[in-house]
């Protein structure tokens, strides 16, 4: 029987359970058996160790070994491999460079971040001319009554193109309007005639089509953003403007609620207006926010120079506002890097250089206990495992050319805590303990042995990185362990969960008498809130559990510090939780301590930001609440922004 946590089979059934030809869904062991001989079928079998698929169906089923969930959604289903995360978008020759790729992979589920900062910017060319669109529909589709209103009548004579009805041809409409203004301006005419209707099926990656209301939209909604920009570059708000129209696009469809990062540097002359982007947390949600910093930076800030300071105090003023934005080291980041590594995934862990996607996944250590050797020989299988997804086909060339050269992979930790704790060790010794870093050192040193081993025996480049802590949002549910290296969020909280609104597990939630609204952020989308109960405090002696209310934010980031220094060669993905009315000094202060030792920092303040992720409660209130929940994992990033499936 699965062991599954309070929520797990719900988010099972919801996010990685595929439809099986015979029309019913995959249990926990089909979609484990699938993951696994995918992934193993993606090397020659001479490159695979004995029983190495038997050896991963158990540490997998048993939830010891999660990869991403990417992997349990895609891997081994033909043509949908798919298993890269997230990306960084880059900034090419051409308008279309940037936007076309960013909204194929947004399509594909994944995450995608950029760097707005001017000096990527200033390389692209100027909209030259505005655009007259023009968009049809024949009067016999489904949709017309809805997206009339959007349509205007080509020209006499202009040349009418049909949008068809797939990713690959709302991505080549995207462009033609790109490149129309790049090379001048002039009409764009199209016809959404063939876009299937709104509630079509999607096959593949499951869901509902938007019709092609959401498309003209972005259309509309991009054709004016650059008309408005002919004659001069982009601002770094101009291209936030069209990803974030992408981006809401995306998310109609009841697929994805779509993940980005957008990072711009201290020194750029507009940076304030970036810090201040998402003051209106109706603005800009589609996207977390980072400022770029470097040891420049550092050393300004320690010189009493006046724009770190600005910068620095706008950024603390911000954190404590709504949570945006946060910090990214790219000095930091870029240790060992031979590339331009100025952006990250959308969640921070993972510096990628244009166009590198990320390949992740995570070890249980709740599960894996104080066992050294079993979680030893978990990394060197879950290395393994990420190495052989560096295999799997990239549509996009760029992608191809940089998985090839770094083939950078991502082993991650979650139930960190609970391994804490199996120890004897509360979370705020972390930082001091020499047992539990000694042990990180040897996690850290069976991963890069093991990539360094099998590359050589694949004959491709040794990964230039291997290690990383993701949030594990979602993945983290199915065991019902804390996420990544966060503490128990509060000992009795409510939980927020998002579905489709037309999903029909939401039925057992209403039934259940749980407390159910339209999210505030995306359409089409529901957010189900849990009453819910840590399952640590049946696990383990009550002396040992801290919850991060009752934690400082100096712990918080030396443990962060922590796990950096003796695990993870890529970053550290961390939300350091803090009450409405924390002391701002006392934050700044924390702050400074430990930017140069960290890749990325991010606070977010209880209450800030409406329908969050969680909220906490007292045991009285978890008593008498409907349907309550045991356990504890989180299924966003701090600002609502993602999960990735």
């Amino acid at each position: 029987m699965t062991n599954w946590g309070p929520l797990g089979q719900a988010v099972f059934e919801r996010t990685y359970s595929r439809r099986k030809p015979d029309g019913t869904s995959e249990s926990w062991e089909d979609t484990v058996n699938r993951v696994v001989h995918g992934n193993l079928a993606l090397v020659d079998p001479v490159h695979h160790l004995d029983d190495e698929a038997g050896r991963l169906i158990e540490l997998i089923t048993n939830f010891a070994m999660l990869p991403g969930g990417r992997h349990l959604w895609v891997s081994g289903v033909p043509g949908r491999q798919f298993f890269y995360n997230c990306h960084r978008a880059g900034w090419g020759d051409h308008l279309s460079d940037h936007y076309a790729f960013m909204f194929s992979e947004l399509m594909k589920g994944g995450g995608v971040g950029a760097n707005y900062s001017a000096s990527y910017l200033a390389r692209l060319p100027a909209p030259a001319g505005p655009v007259e669109l023009n968009v049809t529909a024949s009067v016999s589709h489904d949709n017309w009554d809805e997206v009339a209103p959007l349509l205007s009548s080509p020209t006499a004579g202009a040349v009418v193109v049909k949008v068809d009805d797939s990713r690959e041809g709302w991505v080549d409409a995207l462009r033609l309007i790109l490149d129309t203004t790049e090379s001048g301006g002039g009409e764009v005419a199209l016809d959404v005639s063939d876009i299937r209707p709104r509630g079509s099926v999607i096959n593949g990656f499951g869901g509902t089509a938007s019709g092609p209301g959401p498309l003209v939209e972005l259309l509309l909604g991009v054709t004016t953003i650059i008309n408005e920009c002919v004659g001069r570059p982009l601002t770094s708000l101009d291209a936030m403007d069209i990803d974030h129209a992408i981006a809401k696009c995306v998310v109609a469809g009841n697929v994805r609620r779509s993940a980005r990062m957008s990072i711009k540097h201290w020194l750029d002359p507009d940076i304030l207006d970036f810090v201040g982007c998402k003051t209106d947390t109706g603005a800009h949600w589609s996207t977390n926010i980072s400022v770029e910093i470097d040891d420049e930076f550092f050393w300004a800030h320690a010189a009493g120079i006046p724009q770190a300071k600005v910068v620095f105090d706008a950024v603390v003023d911000g954190m404590l506002t709504n949570g945006e934005p946060g910090f990214f080291n790219s000095s930091a980041a870029s240790v060992g890097e031979p590339g331009d590594v100025r952006s990250t995934n959308p969640c921070g862990e993972i510096a990628l250089e244009p166009f590198e996607p990320c390949l992740i996944g995570s070890l249980n250590l709740a599960v894996l206990g104080t066992d050294l050797a079993a979680a030893s020989e978990a990394a060197r299988l879950l290395t393994r495992f990420l190495i052989r997804a560096t295999f799997a086909p990239i549509e996009d060339d760029r992608q191809r050319e940089v998985v090839e050269r770094n083939r950078r992979i991502g082993v991650g930790l979650l139930g960190f805590q609970e391994w804490a704790a199996a120890h004897g060790c509360r979370y705020s010794d972390i930082h001091n303990s020499v047992t539990l870093g000694v042990k990180l050192d040897v996690l850290y040193d069976a991963a890069r042995m093991t990539a360094e081993s099998y590359a050589h025996e694949l004959d491709i480049p040794v990964p230039i990185k291997v290690t990383s802590i993701q949030p594990t949002g979602s993945t983290s549910q199915l065991s019902g362990h804390t996420a990544g290296i966060h503490p128990l969020y509060a000992r009795h909280f409510i939980r927020r969960i998002r579905y489709a609104d037309n999903d029909p597990l939401l039925a057992d939630h209403i039934a259940k008498g749980r407390h159910v609204e339209p999210c505030t952020y995306t359409a089409n989308t529901a957010v189900v809130s849990i009453p819910t109960r840590d399952r640590m405090l049946d696990d383990y002696d009550e002396d040992l559990i801290e919850s991060v209310d009752e934690i400082d934010v100096d712990t918080l980031l030396a443990t962060q510090a922590f796990v950096q220094d003796h695990f993870a060669d890529n970053a550290v993905s961390f939300t350091v939780n803090i009450p409405e009315g924390y002391d701002r000094q006392e934050l700044a202060r924390a702050l400074i301590r430990w930017l140069h030792r960290l890749k990325g920092t991010t606070v977010m303040v209880d209450g800030t930001r409406p329908q969050a992720p969680f909220e906490r409660i007292t045991r009285q209130t978890y008593e008498m609440a409907a349907a309550p929940a045991v356990g504890q994992a989180m299924d966003e990033c701090s600002t609502g922004a993602c999960p990735i499936r």
